[in-house]
């Protein structure tokens, strides 16, 4: 318990680093580049994470438990051969997918009325999607190694210290004539350089033994165990990027530049649900197996008045402060206010069922959680597709925060219907 809640913490430390860092770069980001360019960035980079989920086919989240497994068994043939085989399938359909993404763009360059400056990012993102993918594949193992707060060393502490150094360096370079396009080849190095050193952190992490082994395949049943891995990615990555994606292709750029500090600014109100979740999801799963049901009701209702207080706090703190926090970005950022303003109100309503994902996975029940995220996926992508047009940035916002709470309200129903009780401030 005390080593769970030991990583718990330095998974969380890693997590507000790189929270502060990604916020400093953004408002670099959106002073240099401006609404426009600063969109042009995020919605380039968005594809790249929404790409990343069939670039590892699900291998990332596979490699996570099977390591675990294997390691426990000292089965170090099948680890051998797992971690061989994802780097080869990952290789090759993160390069295929990039091979056609960079057709498109191809066809795309020279066309009435296309964005060359996005054309060029969206260039350099396709180069970026291996690095990403095989990254992906070394924090997975390293997961399933037990070295969780060292797997994410590189991609939470290293890659927002060079992509901010990088985009310094080359803004004091270029001055005037930086551009997004330079901004998302820093995305494009940083992300080779992390690779490496994921890879190194790896090496060392392996077991001699599994080095030493001869690999072994179960090429057929680790696809198939892949596929659920991608659907859940799939559904988070959606539900997190559907506004951003959509608000770039339907209502255009700038708006999506705009829409990305309000976004991320909503987002710290929720923030202290991730910090009890590593710690808490060990106690809900010991409490459930040994039949605490009311001890565990307990521990719910103090968990959740704790979240909404913070959260309330927090809340307050973004509706009085929202104008000045966007002119942080710059004065074209302030445009975003009312829809910062919905997503607040959105963020702290979803606090009171925010709880009711982790009760039902650590309660064996994670099929529900699956299926009502991809319910609120659906209500994101549908609504965003008729406000967007309407209402722009406060569609987008509009459409989130229907789709959060939706899920959150059907997550909660399954919980009570399923395990008994209800993980909300009233119990």
């Amino acid at each position: 318990m005390k080593r769970l809640i030991k990583r718990a913490a330095g998974t969380l430390g890693l997590r507000v680093f790189y929270t502060l860092s990604t916020f400093v770069t953004s408002v670099v980001m959106a002073r240099l580049l401006g609404p426009s360019g600063f969109g042009t960035y995020t919605y380039a980079t968005s594809w790249a994470y929404l790409l990343a989920i069939p670039a590892t086919l699900g291998f990332d989240g596979l490699v996570g438990r099977e390591v675990a497994i294997y390691e426990a068994q000292s089965t170090w043939d099948y680890l051998r051969g797992l971690l061989r085989w994802a780097n080869i399938l990952v290789l090759c359909s993160s390069v295929a997918i990039a091979v056609i993404g960079t057709g498109i763009a191809a066809l795309m360059y020279g066309k009435p009325g296309s964005d060359p400056q996005l054309v060029l990012c969206f260039f350099l993102v396709m180069i970026s999607l291996p690095l990403v993918g095989l990254r992906n594949i070394r924090r997975g193992s390293m997961r399933g190694l037990h070295q969780i707060v060292i797997g994410l060393v590189p991609e939470m502490l290293v890659a927002p210290v060079l992509l901010l150094a990088f985009i310094g360096v080359a803004a004091i370079w270029l001055q005037e004539s930086f551009s997004a396009s330079w901004a998302v080849g820093a995305y494009t190095v940083t992300s080779g350089i992390t690779l490496v050193l994921s890879t190194i952190l790896l090496n060392r992490s392996l077991p001699s033994e599994a080095k030493a082994a001869l690999p072994r395949y179960q090429r057929f049943d680790w696809l198939v165990q892949a596929w659920p891995f991608v659907l859940l990615e799939s559904i988070y990555v959606l539900n997190a990027r559907a506004d951003v994606l959509m608000l770039g292709s339907l209502n255009g750029l700038e708006a999506a530049g705009i829409y990305a500090p309000v976004n991320r600014g909503a987002q710290l109100i929720v923030f202290i649900l991730m910090a009890f979740n590593g710690p808490l999801s060990p106690t809900i799963a010991s409490l459930y197996a040994d039949g605490k049901k009311q001890e565990l009701q307990k521990i719910l209702i103090k968990t959740a008045r704790v979240c909404l207080l913070v959260s309330a706090a927090a809340t307050v703190i973004l509706l009085s402060l929202g104008r000045q926090y966007l002119l942080v970005f710059g004065p074209e950022f302030t445009q975003g206010i009312e829809a910062l303003r919905i997503l607040c109100v959105g963020q702290v309503l979803y606090v009171f069922v925010g709880l009711a994902p982790m009760v039902l996975s650590m309660t064996g029940h994670a099929q529900f959680t699956a299926a009502s995220g991809l319910i609120g996926a659906v209500i994101n992508v549908v609504l965003n597709l008729i406000l967007i047009p309407l209402y722009g940035v406060n569609g987008a916002a509009i459409a989130t925060t229907a789709a959060m709470l939706a899920s959150g309200i059907v997550n909660t129903f399954w919980v009570y219907r399923k395990v008994g009780i209800h993980p909300n401030i009233f119990g």
